[in-house]
């Protein structure tokens, strides 16, 4: 749509210029790429994040609540029906995987700036009264130097002996993973050179309000020119969607979700980004809840299928990552 071209081209030249300046900033892009938003640091509407390379308090305002959430899981019908156009799509070979997503209707006990709060995550991202988001995935990285690095996440299980064990010789998983490291690495390299694998499928902890869970992850990486900044949105555009939460190959394959999906992501599976003036670090927008309206919230939750899918696993991976990862010393006993 020309609309959304426009938006977006105009989301990327005041990166590429605020880059070239040097400017810190603050960035969301939604999956649809129509809603981009930009903000330098100093903007008094800038949302609230909290990233590893941004050194910020981590003091819980007095009055908070400790987040519980209580999910209205999508039906058994539901779900296969939408796995069942997934699958078409496989089948036809439009596909090789597919990453299907429902919002899940959740009673909050508290505010979404508690859940911003309370939330233990490696990128936390709050705008009020739309949407919080607590993520373990990095989308890409850029160095001072220019180095650009990725790592995607796939393959989710619960942290026990057993999990680890099920999931590193899952056929499925490991077809799955190998697919978007693939798709990872194809996507650098049509702005990077010297793209290559550093580090294939290793775990990542993610600790929960009841018990962890653990996600497979692998880092491409790549070498840009030195004039990267100058050139940042240009350079993150060519990469949305990330193909970690959408699939490959990647025009087919978003045709396929929105079949099966009927509506749009919004933020959830964007990407947000903190450019400090020197590098840059992006995630990927996924446990993240969003408000509708006053009261009114759903967990966006959701993980890739390919050919080898069960239906019924996949509907209890979709609901076993419906939680809030507490900070340590939060966490039930």
């Amino acid at each position: 749509m020309r609309g959304t071209d426009d938006k977006i081209s105009t989301w990327a030249s005041q990166l590429n210029a605020l880059g070239a300046k040097g400017t810190a900033c603050f960035f969301l892009v939604d999956f649809e790429m129509e809603r981009p938003e930009i903000w330098t640091l100093d903007d008094p509407d800038c949302p609230s994040f909290t990233f590893p390379d941004r050194d910020v308090a981590e003091a819980v305002p007095a009055g908070s609540t400790i987040p519980r959430l209580y999910p209205e899981h999508i039906s058994r019908e539901a779900f296969r029906t939408a796995f069942d156009t997934v699958q078409a799509g496989l089948q036809r070979g439009d596909s090789f995987l597919t990453n299907l997503t429902f919002p899940v209707p959740v009673q909050l006990n508290c505010g979404l700036e508690d859940v911003y709060h309370y939330a233990q995550a490696k990128y936390r991202i709050l705008v009020p009264n739309n949407f919080v988001c607590f993520s373990p995935e990095t989308f890409v990285t850029i160095s001072s130097t220019g180095h650009i690095e990725s790592r995607p996440m796939k393959g989710t299980t619960v942290n026990t002996q057993a999990g680890r064990h099920q999931l590193l010789r899952s056929s499925k998983e490991i077809a799955e993973h190998a697919t978007i490291v693939d798709l990872i690495r194809n996507d650098l390299s049509i702005v990077a050179s010297k793209v290559r694998v550093t580090d294939y499928r290793y775990f990542h902890e993610i600790s929960t309000s009841r018990r962890g869970l653990v996600q497979t992850s692998s880092n491409v990486g790549g070498q840009l020119a030195p004039d990267w900044r100058e050139r940042m949105g240009d350079i993150l555009r060519q990469l949305l969607p990330a193909g970690s939460i959408s699939g490959a190959p990647k025009t087919a394959t978003l045709d396929i979700i929105r079949a099966a999906e009927g509506q749009a992501r919004g933020y959830y599976c964007g990407i947000a980004g903190h450019f400090d003036g020197e590098q840059l670090d992006t995630c990927v927008l996924i446990r993240l809840i969003e408000e509708r309206a006053p009261g009114i919230h759903y967990f966006r939750s959701g993980g890739g299928i390919t050919a080898r899918s069960r239906w019924e696993d996949e509907l209890h991976e979709l609901k076993s990552k419906v939680r809030i990862p507490l900070r340590k010393i939060y966490q039930e006993r």
